[in-house]
């Protein structure tokens, strides 16, 4: 299987001048190609990583692709799919999105899907896409243009209004640019990479995962009709948190076939005469295991981090004399490898460098070394030679810095921030040039690194593994395993707290303004959006009218918000809190309650919720 990708690094991908996605002609410049070609490259540059994501794609694409068929929205975002979850149900981002389309509770609630203690429909490849699915089709409602649509599935509706001219509203025709927004160009990657590895026609030759529908079932009985072993059926329905599956509505139970049907691979591969099988050696054995990757024979599979990934830092030069003044070159520049416990003092006496020099080349403000780092030995460049870098866990603005040849105020001023200010991940830092005033801080969505192999590369390694020794060594007889007991579990949704007066909670009666949404009124009472729906026996299909009564069950403190108006403040840079709090008259505290906010830290660009009276 693996195989079947073997002429991609033959063939590098090119960048077209021109490309339609989603019914809207594409006119890419030399710049924008630039970036994408970047992205393409941190996508395809391990062949085995890149044929795992695209086999573990196309397990799951044949039911997006039907979905979105239903739903009238154009196949071209199945490829968004990818670029989000990377098709891992239980995927969690550092933002606390989950799923396969990434949703934050909130949005996915308001979007219809359900989010309890029974069920997370972020985890159910139909249900989630169908949500997304309806996000797409209410913001192209107001843009009429798949692009800016796709563009507010990161930046939301507002944000991209904000973003964008009214022109391109309706618009058949776009100039894709280096203004144009990052994540169109980081799609427009995604498109060209697996285009031809992904989709219709092109599944995993030894397996399938199908639907079964399991209304009012218990997990096990499910198990029992598909002939699907219970412990694999319920690493691929993690959106159940139970045994039983709820009646109220259809629920598709997915699970996997393996066996010998052949449909279409990635690529055709030239058969080989047929030989008669002879038995092989435990030597003959060992070698065919050596062929298999080691962190297949593990299934200790990982996928690679989106942003700087093996490509920054460029350590050219005599790598073997690294330790060496003179022999290397970082990104370009001259540098060399750090001794176990060096100081910048014996460093300037290993390359005849200063020691101000090589705090300056190096920005290093604590003057202190890590063994086996490296180091510049001239100054670092003005600009980074990529456009866009995603931050990673552990990852410092001093260390970015050093991994592009970029000097460290430079990186600040070009992502406007203030030299005390927090790094989070998953920003998106700009490194060639100043983040424009009217484009807030960004942020990608950073998947969180797995404790364990997914369901799907579990999957997709035992058929690999399985295929690879079957065509190689004689299969042995299958071992008739003893059946497990298992306790199955049921739990009772939890209740919603009934719309009654206590000693600490009192009803109150808010007023939808113009453009409120439930989770606009959510976040500002601090409620679920399922009890705003049941207090007020509405349903999310139903969306709100200007001035609708929503009556609220809050604790007595927060009555006080009933009539007040609520503003979006714009975080500037060098503003505090406590400046915030002034210029609002406000206490420091409600900001921070307003916005679920634990620090007073702040990022300029950062969007915070102010309530006062009108």
């Amino acid at each position: 299987m693996m195989a079947s990708l073997s002429s991609l690094a033959q063939a590098p991908m090119i960048v077209p001048s021109q490309i339609t996605v989603a019914g809207v002609k594409l006119k890419i410049n030399n710049e924008a190609k630039k970036e994408i070609e970047e992205t393409l490259d941190l996508l395809t540059r391990s062949q085995y990583h890149f044929q795992l994501k695209a086999d573990r794609s196309n397990l799951y694409m044949h039911f997006v692709e039907k979905v979105l068929k239903e739903e009238g929205i154009p196949e071209d975002f199945k490829y968004l799919a990818i670029q989000e979850g990377e098709f891992i149900a239980d995927a969690v981002s550092t933002s606390n999105a989950v799923g396969f389309w990434q949703f934050k509770k909130a949005s996915a609630q308001e979007l219809g899907l359900r989010i309890d203690n029974v069920v997370d429909e972020r985890k159910h490849i139909i249900a989630s896409t169908i949500g997304a699915t309806k996000y797409l089709k209410r913001s192209n409602f107001v843009f009429d243009n798949w692009i800016l649509s796709m563009q507010s599935y990161l930046q939301g509706l507002t944000g991209t209004q904000r973003t964008v001219t009214d022109k391109l509203y309706g618009a058949k025709t776009m100039n894709i640019t280096g203004k144009s927004h990052w994540y169109i160009k980081k799609f427009i990657a995604h498109k060209l990479a697996f285009q031809d590895f992904v989709g219709e026609g092109r599944k995993h030759p030894e397996v399938r995962l199908n639907e079964f529908e399991g209304k009012g079932r218990t997990l096990r009985q499910v198990s029992q009709d598909v002939k699907v072993d219970y412990d694999e059926l319920k690493r691929f329905n993690k959106w159940l948190n139970q045994s039983k599956i709820p009646e109220d509505k259809s629920y598709m139970v997915i699970y996997p076939t393996k066996g010998e049907q052949r449909p279409i691979a990635q690529r055709q591969v030239t058969k080989k005469p047929e030989t008669k099988p002879q038995k092989k050696t435990n030597t003959q054995i060992d070698n065919v295991k050596r062929e298999i990757p080691k962190a297949i024979q593990a299934g200790n599979l990982f996928r690679p981090l989106e942003g700087n990934v093996g490509l920054y830092p460029s350590i050219t030069g005599n790598l073997k004399n690294a330790y060496a003044s003179g022999q290397i070159k970082m990104n370009g520049i001259p540098a060399i490898r750090a001794r176990a416990n060096e100081s910048v003092q014996t460093l300037s006496n290993r390359t005849g460098v200063s020691v101000q020099r090589l705090v300056k080349f190096n920005d290093l403000g604590n003057n202190r070394l890590k063994s086996d780092a490296y180091y510049y030995l001239k100054n670092k460049k003005a600009k980074g030679k990529v456009h866009y870098h995603v931050v990673q866990s552990t990852e410092t603005l001093w260390s970015i810095a050093q991994d592009y040849g970029i000097r460290l105020k430079k990186l600040r001023q070009k992502n406007r921030m203030a030299k005390d200010e927090n790094l989070k991940i998953g920003r998106v830092l700009w490194l060639r040039f100043i983040r424009p005033q009217t484009i807030p801080i960004e942020y990608s969505n950073v998947l969180v690194e797995r404790a364990e192999v997914s369901a799907e590369d579990r999957l997709i390694t035992e058929v690999t593994l399985s295929s690879t020794l079957e065509n190689k060594i004689e299969k042995p007889k299958p071992v008739e395993m003893p059946l497990k007991e298992e306790i199955e579990v049921f739990v009772q949704p939890i209740v919603t707290k009934p719309l009654v007066e206590t000693a600490l909670d009192t009803i109150i009666v808010h007023l939808v303004k113009p453009k409120e949404t439930y989770f606009a009124i959510s976040r500002i009472y601090n409620v679920e959006i399922d009890d705003i729906l049941e207090w007020n026996q509405l349903s999310i299909l139903d969306g709100l009218e200007v001035n609708q009564e929503i009556k609220l069950l809050v604790p007595k403190a927060q009555a006080k918000r009933i009539g007040l108006e609520e503003t979006l403040h714009e975080v500037q840079v060098g503003e505090t809190l406590w400046s915030i709090s002034k210029l609002y008259d406000v206490a420091i505290e409600d900001i921070k309650k307003w916005n679920r906010k634990e620090t007073n830290n702040l990022s300029p660009g950062e969007q915070l919720i102010i309530l006062k009276r009108p």
